[in-house]
């Protein structure tokens, strides 16, 4: 089954929460979490990685969010 990369914008984080699915998300100081987004409360997104450890990272700290979807060929 073929997948494609596909790049989030912040302001669709809230469209993210609650969904299962894993995520990769790039702060600023370069740290890389693979991680499903669990709660978003005002500047604080919750995760759980993927050793099953709860995170608190920072929205401003996030500079980009990119996940997989299937490929859909027409």
């Amino acid at each position: 089954m073929a997948k494609r990369q596909i790049r989030y914008e912040s302001s669709q984080l809230s469209e993210l929460v609650g969904n299962q699915r894993m995520y990769n998300f790039i702060l600023k100081n370069d740290a890389v979490y693979f991680a499903t987004p669990l709660s978003l409360k005002s500047e604080v997104l919750k995760v759980k990685n993927s050793k099953g450890h709860i995170l608190d990272l920072p929205i401003t700290q996030i500079e980009e969010i990119w996940g997989e979807e299937k490929a859909i060929y027409s």
